[in-house]
């Protein structure tokens, strides 16, 4: 063997052992691209899980003008992928049959004046196949609209909405939506604002409920069913009760086809091996996080184009050429 092939299978394995000494690197440490703390390509934990591409909101939009209407929609269903890349981000997510789509008005808003209500009355409760609890159809002065149910919630009941913040707390009824100020603890409540007049945002899940658990200042302190705590703005709004359909989670579906009917796919089938990664580890509770300031907008997407080099994520000694692995080496040939 003649010395310049020794140096090129040297040059050869010393670029081997570089490639796989940095690659067991990366998986600890930071490198170019970031920390890269994730194991077998899941989520760090801490980070915020991946938006829902269910309906096209492009489309919704287009149908509507952007205004509410009570009437039913057919909604393109963009089955997990986004709208537009066109790339699978959500699993388990397919087509399924093409229901009705009804929107959900989850402002409730009345009078900020003592003893004042905005009074509906219920017109029909139905089960709503695109979301988990039953829906609601109410009617008042300024319309029909679609909210979600609570648990008690029957067709001919009148239910209140009231922004007034009393001195004392209110003696509320299930159903009826006041500001987090003018409940006392202990009071169950559902589809709750994140910030004042944003709409509900936590506790739209079907059977779910949250508790007001005190008072502090211009806050109210509200626990979740997962035992956090978050310290609201007394004026942001809740309604009272839990939400209807509790026993979804014990239904069962009859086949595999009903269960892709209504936009659920199964997953690949192949064999994954249990490595602990989601075991359940008990930890402290967080302290109380108080929401104050609203969420910033979200930056703007870029599209950026890298090159296969810029893909490898390799820097330093790894970050040859990739002939170097099938025994070429980076010195210059020269013809004779």
């Amino acid at each position: 063997m003649s010395l310049r092939a020794v140096s090129s299978v040297t040059g050869c394995g010393y670029a081997l052992r570089s490639r796989l000494a940095s690659a067991l690197t990366l998986s600890s440490t930071e490198g170019p691209l970031g920390p890269l703390g994730a194991k077998r390509h899941l989520p760090k934990r801490g980070t915020k899980p991946l938006p829902q591409f269910l309906w096209d909101k492009k489309h919704l939009e287009e149908l509507t003008g952007g205004e509410y209407t009570h009437k039913p929609l057919r909604v393109n269903r963009l089955g997990g992928r986004d709208p537009e890349t066109g790339r699978k981000v959500n699993q388990h997510i397919g087509g399924g049959v093409k229901f009705d789509y009804f929107m959900i008005d989850n402002c409730r808003r009345g009078p900020s004046n003592f003893g004042a209500f905005y009074e509906e009355r219920v017109l029909e409760v139905r089960r709503d196949p695109n979301r988990g609890p039953h829906i609601a159809l109410v009617a008042g002065s300024k319309g029909k609209r679609w909210i979600l149910a609570t648990e008690n919630m029957s067709a001919g009941q009148v239910i209140k909405t009231s922004q007034h913040i009393p001195d004392n707390p209110v003696l509320a009824a299930e159903g009826n939506a006041y500001p987090l100020g003018a409940l006392s603890p202990g009071t169950v409540i559902n589809s709750i604002e994140k910030y004042p007049g944003k709409g509900g945002e936590f506790i739209i899940a079907a059977g779910s409920s949250a508790e007001v658990v005190r008072h502090q200042g211009d806050y109210v302190v509200i626990r979740m069913p997962n035992k956090h705590e978050f310290a609201l703005h007394k004026e942001c709004m809740a309604t009272v009760g839990k939400l209807s359909h509790g026993d979804l989670k014990d239904k069962i579906f009859g086949s595999p086809n009903m269960h892709r009917r209504f936009g659920y796919r199964p997953s690949s089938g192949l064999f994954h091996k249990k490595d602990g990664y989601f075991g359940r580890k008990i930890r402290r509770l967080p302290p109380v996080r108080t929401l104050d300031q609203p969420d910033l907008p979200p930056c703007d997407k870029l599209a950026l184009t890298l090159t296969k080099t810029d893909l490898t994520g390799l820097f330093g000694t790894a970050n040859v050429h990739n002939l170097l692995a099938s025994g070429y080496s980076g010195r210059d040939y020269h013809d004779e």
